[in-house]
């Protein structure tokens, strides 16, 4: 049987990957930051804990920020305790599935007991997002050095990291072709996307359109485009038009905001159970991704399971899953004009998305491709799955 590991210090996008195949009845074990208490059933088979930092960590951050440790370094320093834990508590497995950053003492370890290690990434190279950000942070007035962790000994650990990944796992053809660029071969790649739960994502019935409901779920910051949204905004003039944000609003986005004069009222209601999240979605008319960097995007498979469309940029990893015009939109990075016309489109649709986003098919494609790294000569399939 196919026996897998994967090890993050949240639930991200691996939990719910972990979960589901479980569903298909292969071995799954999670190495997690967070205490079970934090994590939702239905529980992988094999579940171990190491929330010691994640815990203080999560405390710290309730003091005054002028009190406190950088919030980033606090994330390394949690970080890095956690992979040492995970290596030196590493079960047999087939793959052992771990997040940069996350992975260094376990990729070590596992090298030495004989498993095959995936660098599973939720963004891409972080190289890559410094050069992207940097014109953006540099026109906010913001030295990005200072707002990040990333020096000769962060370059150093991610790139033994790359040197110890038998293969790398990534949700979207936007990173793939990021690694690509940094030399990785194509077939040390696995392109595996995020889905939605279906328990707390799924369309409404009916959806009622007496108003033009415009959401963003996310945090508010400059890497999310939120000035290319707030320009498009101000050159329309939509009647019944309402913008909803939903997510933590960062210093960084202040000016931006408080530079808005468009006539479309815009509304922030701070962060969200996913469960009250995925009803926003249900009510809304279109989610707006407009990242000037974005990995994936988990709020697109969840808006689209929700039933509705979604626009994104195409910086955004989950264009992957749009079809242009039909289930969403994509724009041009940083064109206002362009992201303009989609939202105008879209005003004038009566739609429902429908279709499977569930982490159901991410789940039998990473079996899949798993399986067939470790196919025996000779044998030309392994027992299908329920």
């Amino acid at each position: 049987m196919l026996k897998l590991g994967f090890s993050a210090t949240n639930p991200c996008h691996l939990y719910p990957l972990a979960q589901a195949i479980s569903e298909f009845e292969r071995s799954v074990t999670y190495y997690s930051g967070y205490p079970r208490w934090r994590l939702r059933p239905p529980y992988p088979a094999h579940l171990r804990f190491h929330s010691f930092r994640t815990l203080i960590t999560y405390s710290v951050l309730r003091i005054p920020e002028r009190l406190r440790p950088k919030s980033r370094s606090l994330f390394l320093w949690q970080d890095r305790g956690f992979d040492r834990w995970v290596g030196q508590h590493l079960d047999f497995h087939d793959f052992i599935h771990a997040m940069p950053g996350q992975a260094l003492a376990t990729f070590r370890c596992a090298r030495a007991l004989g498993i095959r290690t995936a660098l599973n990434h939720a963004t891409g190279p972080s190289r890559h997002w410094v050069q992207i950000m940097a014109e953006e942070y540099k026109r906010a007035g913001i030295d990005i050095a200072r707002m990040t962790v990333y020096d000769d000994s962060y370059w150093a650990r991610e790139t033994e990291e790359y040197r110890l990944a038998d293969l790398h796992c990534v949700a979207s053809t936007v990173v793939r072709d990021q690694l690509l660029e940094c030399g990785i071969p194509p077939e040390k790649i696995w392109v595996v996307p995020y889905g939605a739960s279906p328990d707390i994502f799924f369309p409404p019935s009916e959806k009622r359109f007496d108003s033009f409901r415009i959401l963003f779920a996310g945090q508010l910051t400059l890497r999310k485009g939120i000035a290319t949204l707030l320009r498009a905004l101000s050159g329309l003039h939509g009647q019944r038009w309402i913008v909803d944000f939903f997510g933590a609003v960062s210093k960084e986005v202040h000016k931006d905001l408080a530079g808005y004069q468009g006539r479309i009222p815009i509304q922030f209601h701070g962060a969200v159970s996913q469960a009250t999240l995925a009803e926003v979605m249900r009510r809304s008319s279109v989610l707006v991704l407009p990242s000037l960097e974005e990995g994936f995007g988990l709020v697109v498979p969840q808006a689209l399971a929700s039933g509705t469309p979604c626009i994104v940029s195409d910086r955004v990893g989950a264009k992957d899953l749009i079809s242009h015009r039909e289930n969403g939109s994509i724009f041009s990075v940083s064109n206002p004009s362009a992201l303009a016309a989609e939202l105008e489109f879209w005003e004038k649709q009566r739609v429902i998305v429908r279709g499977d986003y569930s982490w159901r098919g991410p789940a039998r494609q990473l079996i899949s491709l798993s399986e067939e790294a470790l196919m025996p000569a000779g044998v030309t399939s392994f027992p299908p799955m329920p």
